[in-house]
């Protein structure tokens, strides 16, 4: 039986190795947390994603977990809303549990008896012979093993110690940025609805939705380098709910004033856009974040992880593993995984693309003067007509639904 080390259990690395143990190939997920619970995960699922997670067979997984279907955008200039965008019917966006979704993906690949979950190990080195990886080192309270296996994928995010271990390194986008994340008891007015909310006034701009858990979600940008100049302490220090109150409506104002003592964070998200020139070498894959960090608007991450899983699923798919036996040199071709990275690439930079345009759109128009001043006309004249918001949706569709068809392929067991 061939065996397959997956380290990270985020969503590229469960699904990923729930596909391939559903193969028959012997699977390996390590990860160095012993629980899937963190300060912040991303919480959308594009519609992209979602149906990636029903081609999986994980319809029924998903149903088990907390999540909300999102109701509407709905876009805040002046703090008035000006235009309100209701998401389309069928597969819609989704605030989700990730931690609860990796977890019961997890436990249905448990079910197999070839995967195997080392949870609180932590690789310090790819054990190499002739040039090509044929495992991993890691260790786990003073224990080491060394795991042997014919492939080895990188999951494990957008700081990837596999791909430092690996000699790859990532091609940065020219526009970088980073995300103060803060949560807040959600009014009883969003109990019910799920608006995502993005407010804008001269020189500020964030967003804010409600939750699985109740709560809202908020994300601010930052300046790439306010960190570096010690400016992360002096944003620790703002009257943040007073930055918030500016650009909200007077109700929402009031709300957020009321709850002040409440507010947690400011999470420090450190953002790096980019993508891999390479996503292996011999006997090596990186996928998901590890290979190509996404930006955080629109939830991209997680959806292209999940897509990224299906392609991996299809190439290893359409081996001859007994032929791979009888090549125990060769466990896996190097050419299989650069036509992982082939197929992929190209997604991968369309949406990184509309992405980071997305987010130098913003950047213009939160301009104090004559940028702001005029697409808050703009906005209040055709916001409300439903041409303005389908072109909106129009804009959004690569984000929505992905620029390239994913299909997951028939298993074969």
């Amino acid at each position: 039986m061939k065996h397959i080390i997956v380290v990270g259990a985020g969503p590229a690395g469960v699904t990923t190795a729930l596909l391939l143990a559903q193969q028959g190939l012997k699977v390996t997920l390590l990860e160095k947390e012993v629980a899937f619970e963190r300060v912040f995960r991303g919480e959308g699922l594009m519609p992209a994603g979602l149906d990636a997670l029903y081609q999986m067979g994980l319809k029924e997984t998903f149903g088990a977990i907390a999540s909300r279907r999102l109701d509407a955008w709905d876009f805040y200039v002046g703090g008035r809303r000006r235009m309100r965008v209701v998401e389309p019917d069928g597969l819609a966006t989704q605030i989700i549990d990730q931690g609860g979704l990796l977890r019961a993906i997890v436990e249905k690949a448990k079910e197999l008896p070839n995967f195997e979950l080392l949870a609180g190990w932590n690789v310090s080195e790819l054990l190499k012979e002739d040039g090509q990886v044929r495992g991993v080192r890691a260790s786990s309270q003073g224990e080491e093993r060394e795991l042997l296996a014919d492939c080895v994928i990188a999951c494990d995010g957008r700081y990837s110690r596999l791909r430092k271990l690996a000699g790859l390194s990532i091609t940065q986008a020219k526009s970088q940025f980073d995300v103060l994340w803060f949560k807040l008891p959600a009014p009883a007015a969003l109990a019910e609805e799920t608006p995502f909310i993005a407010c804008l006034q001269p020189d500020r701009q964030f967003a804010l939705y409600p939750s699985w858990d109740g709560r809202l979600q908020i994300g601010w940008i930052v300046e790439k380098s306010a960190h570096k100049r010690g400016g992360l302490a002096k944003l620790k220090e703002k009257n943040w709910i007073e930055e918030f109150a500016l650009a909200l409506p007077p109700d929402l104002a009031s709300h957020f004033r009321s709850h002040r003592d409440e507010l947690e964070g400011p999470i420090y998200l450190d953002v790096q856009v980019g993508c891999c020139e390479q996503w292996s070498i011999p006997g090596l894959l990186l996928t998901g974040d590890a290979a190509h960090p996404m930006a955080p608007n629109r939830a991209q991450g997680i959806n292209m992880a999940l897509r990224d899983a299906i392609v991996v699923a299809n190439h290893f798919s359409a081996l001859d593993f007994s032929a791979l036996d009888s090549a125990k040199d060769n466990p896996i071709s190097a050419d299989v995984l650069a036509a992982i990275q082939a197929e992929r690439a190209p997604e991968i930079e369309q949406v990184q693309k509309m992405q980071l345009a997305e987010w130098r759109k913003v950047e213009f128009i939160s301009q104090p003067g004559l940028p702001y001043w005029g697409f808050k006309a703009i906005a209040t004249l055709f916001g409300r007509f439903k041409f303005a918001q389908n072109i909106w949706l129009h804009e959004q569709q690569g984000l929505r639904e992905g620029v390239l068809p994913v299909h997951l392929k028939s298993l074969k067991l």
